[in-house]
């Protein structure tokens, strides 16, 4: 039997990052991972052909550069290094016509003002008015523990721009861009901003304000070099240098509860592991309550919780591939830069085309609108294919639970919907044939919840980032401190404020509430 000071169930991103900040206060902390691969999300592959390196999950690290861990942790010692694209985003359009989004907001502006002088301006005007802001009030919010609402009130009444953030969090990010924005291209791309990587649809309630944000480009467009699996690497041996044990292929059957506290863990195999002061849970909230633990061993109001947690209203159909060029949109003779954009959306040119999507979605329809997600790594890191040739990945949006057949009707139609896919993005980039398709690999929302279990429904989110389940109130007011009411056990898991995404909040925070209760905080 094994002993420490802190075991973690997961090694996910948060997992490592909750080890590493208590690992360096001295306290001896193991981690056990389910899978080969530890890093969560953080999976780059040869899916296809070799030599070809896929990122099968997470992409998109637009928080890297806010993010404290990174330099807590010395991640580039480890060798998690960020490429930063020119062109942010694109949206070309069927008519021919395209706009971009870039790293400067006089390139950003140039390319909306050939769509709207006005909405140039409105766009100048926004980003100028909320990047101090942001970068002041709004993202040191987020790296540390939830508040109460009434507190959250008290410090942005105390401006003129947090009484208008207030405002605005009591609308849609769909109203917002229609109160301030008058062309359907423009709301159309900054829309397509939210629901990857942040979790959010457009017609969320009480979550305008993410608009702002999006528009301040206080977070950074980037992609790890080597690919994402780099960073979990880093973060991997982070955790190892600063003292800690790290397990993989270990799966956690159940935590230890003694006399109302945790008290460790019981592995598949049946050996157990004490933790001397705390047992935390890395993994969704369905497996840290409704499997690790007895039904004796939670309260009613804890199991109320639990039970209403909602988890994300939306899922993703990926397809992988080996290109021997990239691709090369109709679009780009109206504006060149949508070749090199880093984030494409191809299919959303209106809001009314995210309605349209949405409504499939949630009545659990196979999609017939393009809603996709695309990018080209290799443009930015030549090193993710071999010399000349390139890799691209496409995420559309996809419900898990098909009306006809359930999510396992997936299965059939794989193959299928992957030629939708192509098709519906050789529509705007035509050169994308067989011949420049060398190979192909599609992840269903299935196989995304096969392989990596805390994403249930294929839910990449670990829980719906809707209004009544951000801030103090995720996962529920009672668990918004990472506490639990099991003395001992606590959260740090995307089911934890700020949420899902690589960003690693939840588990700062939580070593955060962890050192102060041992007395260990600096």
């Amino acid at each position: 039997m094994a002993e420490f000071d802190i075991v973690i169930i997961g090694g996910g991103h948060n997992g490592l990052i909750a080890g590493s900040y208590l690992a360096k206060a001295g306290l001896r902390v193991v981690i056990f991972e389910r899978r080969l691969e530890y890093g969560g999300g953080l999976s780059t592959e040869e899916c296809t052909l070799p030599g070809f390196y896929h990122n099968l999950h997470s992409y998109f690290h637009d928080t890297i550069n806010i993010m404290p861990p990174y330099e807590d942790l010395e991640l580039v010692r480890f060798n998690a290094r960020y490429a930063r694209p020119e062109v942010t985003a694109g949206l070309p359009l069927r008519n021919g016509r395209a706009l971009t989004f870039a790293r400067t907001i006089d390139d950003t502006c140039a390319s909306i003002g050939r769509f709207s002088q006005r909405d140039a301006a409105t766009y100048r005007e926004v980003y100028d008015a909320y990047r101090e802001f942001i970068e002041l009030v709004i993202i040191p919010a987020l790296f540390t523990p939830a508040v109460p609402p009434t507190q959250q009130m008290e410090m942005l009444e105390k401006s003129p721009e947090g009484r208008e953030f207030l405002r605005l969090g009591r609308m849609s990010p769909r109203d917002v861009v229609d109160e301030l924005f008058e062309c359907e291209e423009v709301k159309a791309l900054i829309l397509h901003q939210l629901p990857v990587p942040r979790g959010i649809l457009p017609d969320y309630h009480g979550v305008g304000a993410v608009i702002p944000l999006v528009i301040s480009m206080v977070e950074h467009s980037q992609l790890c070099l080597g690919g994402s699996h780099v960073l979990g690497h880093a973060l991997g041996k982070a955790f190892v240098t600063f003292g800690g044990t790290l397990h993989d292929r270990s799966h956690v059957q159940r935590i230890i509860v003694e006399n109302g506290a945790a008290r460790g863990i019981v592995l598949e195999d049946g050996a157990e592991v004490r933790a001397d002061k705390a047992v935390i849970s890395a993994v969704d909230i369905h497996q840290t309550f409704n499997v690790f633990l007895q039904p004796e061993h939670l309260d009613e109001a804890t199991r109320r919780w639990v039970g209403r947690y909602k988890l994300d209203e939306f899922s993703l159909f990926s397809v992988h591939l080996a290109l021997a060029e990239p691709p090369r949109h109709r679009a780009a003779a109206f504006d060149s830069n949508v070749d090199r954009a880093f984030r494409l959306n191809i299919g959303l040119e209106t809001p009314a085309d995210f309605d349209t999507i949405l409504a499939q979605v949630r009545a659990g329809e196979v999609p017939t609108k393009p809603a996709l997600f695309c990018s080209v790594p290799t443009l930015f890191d030549r090193s993710q294919a071999p010399p000349g040739k390139h890799t691209a990945l496409i995420w559309q949006l996809a419900p898990y639970h098909l009306r006809d057949g359930g999510a396992e009707r997936w299965d059939a139609i794989k193959e299928e919907f992957t030629d939708w896919c192509l098709e519906a993005w050789r529509e705007y980039a035509p050169n994308l044939t067989d011949r420049v398709i060398l190979a192909r690999v599609a992840y269903s929302p299935l196989d995304i919840e096969r392989k990596l279990i805390n994403m249930r429904h294929g839910g990449v989110f670990m829980g719906r980032m809707s209004f009544d389940q951000l801030d103090y109130f995720r996962p529920s007011p009672e668990l918004s401190q990472h506490r639990t009411p099991i003395k001992n056990l606590y959260l740090c898991g995307a089911c934890c404020h700020p949420g899902g995404g690589i960003i690693g909040s939840p588990g700062g925070n939580a070593a955060t509430i962890i050192l102060e209760d041992l007395g260990l905080a600096q």
